[in-house]
């Protein structure tokens, strides 16, 4: 027995041994066989587990799913969807005091009404009347005001703030997509949306086989609306909000299609002389007459985009894997690769929480890859209507040359190019001013303002520097610790006659200092910059029109890496995507 206790008790060490070793190793062994994995389908795709810190890990409860009805978007009744207009059977009613539920039975019954909404603040009612209610004697009674709950409505359109990112709005004066025909290959489009209406053009419903091309799913409408709702001081407005909208109904009621509707949808715009085609659909199956229609609309001039796909870290989905298509993966408010979306784009765009039109008149906030597409599409046919003789071509490396980029320095398998700037895209088309040296002429010396390294008259074209903080890796400025950052700017060379009106500094395209020095600091407090990337601008506004914009990206994701002491970052995949992870090394 004592000899066999032994034996029991090495076989155990040995065996917990073994069991140790095992787990200790099952980092390596699991990150090399999905390395092989990806190796198989991209070279580049084990990067994603290099770049992790990118990816946010906040996973969007609306995420737009496009089979069936949108289940996370909470719903409103219906009496207050869409153009409200006036009902005079719709009171609303004020008391003195709050009422009870036996108290407002009584007044139903006494005075012909039925109550439709209790009260939330300030003893307010809503109250459905018809020709018998006694509202006189109600009002008289209990001392109430009574009045017909008249719709009101927002005084502007409210701008998204994916479209705000995009830096859109900035160019609207001049350069709104004017004419651009858009295609919209999808559930169909709300035709008589009153946000979309002046944009529409005649479509076709290739599920149905008739020419009226109306959204019963509320998909298209939404993408439609991020493309080209109108500026009309209501509602939403899109990216290119004077461009044209050719909807095409490819996808039924629950958002399902076949191949051969969408095949002949990209046939069918092109032929209708589409300038830009919308895809936000995609299917994991590579297609030959798929493929084909692709290269039909690209030989014709059409500049294609397409969602990648919301399978959260797999590559992008076709038709966006084609290499005529722009596939557009989606980012976050942070500019962090949303949790849900695929990887391998050549642009990445807004796609989480997305304000647009919906159906039933009405407006939505929806999440996806799908969301993402339509600020590209949006964002090229601005830019067509800039450069109304450039090729597909030259757009298409016009948006990539103007992208921000994002993570790793250049073209990576998480943002591609980076996030569209349909900003610094409509200002890289700018015609540049030769400048043409004046006569010297002999002035009498004059008493000069006291300016910082001035420089005599003759010159006036001046740029705007950022010198404080210079980026330290690439276009990117990488902070070592977590605190206020003091931003120094001024313009080279500074003039005694500068032809200035303003500098103004904009963090992630929103304005948050302006000054009219041509030299000057501003100090961006910590609690503004969380740990994601941060797209910093500068830029100098001249009196005659001309604009000069500097732009770093301040990467704050590097020290959120570093604050995860053994914690197990999870990739897109949901695995820890380095053991190198664990010790902090990047």
């Amino acid at each position: 027995m004592k000899n066999f206790s032994k034996g029991t008790t090495l076989h155990r060490v040995l065996g917990i041994s073994a069991i140790t070793l095992g787990v200790l190793l099952l980092p390596f062994v699991a990150l090399q066989i999905l390395n092989t994995i990806f190796e198989d389908s991209s070279p580049d795709f084990d990067q994603a587990f290099l770049n992790s810190r990118y990816i946010s890990e906040d996973i969007a409860s609306d995420t737009f799913e496009i089979e069936g009805e949108d289940i996370s978007q909470e719903n409103i009744a219906n009496e207050k969807q869409g153009v409200l207009k006036v009902d005079e059977n719709r009171k609303v009613i004020s008391f003195s005091e709050e009422l009870s539920e036996a108290e407002m039975e009584d007044i139903e019954e006494t005075y012909g009404v039925r109550f439709l909404e209790l009260s939330k603040v300030g003893k307010i009612y809503v109250i459905s009347v018809d020709e018998q209610s006694s509202l006189t004697s109600l009002s008289e009674d209990y001392s109430a005001t009574v009045e017909t709950d008249i719709p009101v409505k927002i005084a502007a359109d409210s701008i998204d703030w994916g479209i705000a990112r995009i830096g859109a709005d900035k160019v609207w004066e001049t350069n709104s997509g004017q004419g651009v025909k858009v295609a919209i290959v999808d559930t169909g489009v709300q035709i008589d949306h009153p946000d979309l209406k002046a944009n529409i053009l005649q479509g076709y419903d290739f599920v149905n086989e008739d020419s009226n091309a109306t959204d019963d799913n509320g998909h298209g409408t939404h993408v439609a609306g991020i493309v080209a709702a109108t500026l009309n001081q209501a509602g939403t407005v899109g990216a290119s909000p004077s461009g044209k909208i050719l909807p095409i109904k490819v996808l039924n009621n629950q958002g399902y299609g076949y191949l051969s509707d969408v095949v002949e949808g990209i046939y069918f715009a092109t032929d209708s002389g589409a300038r830009v085609i919308n895809m936000s659909l995609s299917t994991s199956t590579d297609s030959v007459t798929l493929r084909n229609a692709v290269t039909y609309a690209a030989n014709k001039g059409v500049l294609l985009v397409a969602a990648a796909g919301n399978d959260g870290g797999s590559p992008c989905a076709y038709p966006g894997a084609y290499s005529s298509v722009i596939c557009v993966v989606a980012t976050d408010s942070k500019n962090q690769l949303a949790s849900f979306s695929n990887l391998g784009g050549e642009l990445a765009a807004p796609g989480v929480s997305n304000y647009s039109t919906f159906i039933g008149s009405s407006y939505r906030y929806l999440s996806g890859t799908s969301m993402a597409s339509p600020h590209v599409a949006g964002s090229a046919a601005v830019l067509m209507s800039t450069c109304p003789t450039c090729t597909t071509t030259e757009i298409r490396e016009t948006l990539r040359n103007t992208a921000v980029d994002l993570g790793d320095q250049g073209k990576d398998i998480l943002f591609g190019y980076g996030l569209v700037d349909v900003f610094s895209a409509v200002n890289s088309f700018a015609p540049i001013e030769e400048e043409i040296p004046e006569e010297p002429t002999e002035e009498e010396p004059t008493e000069t303002p006291k300016v910082q390294n001035p420089i005599a008259k003759g010159s006036n074209k001046q740029n705007i520097r950022i010198e404080e903080p210079m980026p330290n890796r690439g276009t990117k400025y990488i902070p070592s610790t977590t605190e206020d950052l003091t931003i120094k700017f001024s313009l080279q060379p500074i003039l005694v006659d500068s032809n200035l009106e303003k500098i103004v500094v904009s963090l992630n395209n929103e304005e948050v200092y302006s000054t009219v020095l041509q030299s000057d600091s501003y100090i961006l407090k910590k609690d503004t910059l969380d740990h994601s990337q941060h797209w910093l601008s500068v830029t100098a506004i001249f009196k005659d029109g001309s604009q000069s914009t500097e732009k770093i990206i301040i990467d704050m994701t590097y020290l959120k890496a570093v604050g995860r002491a053994n914690v197990k970052d999870k990739s897109v995949l949901g695995v820890s995507f380095s053991i190198f992870n664990w010790f902090n090394i990047f």
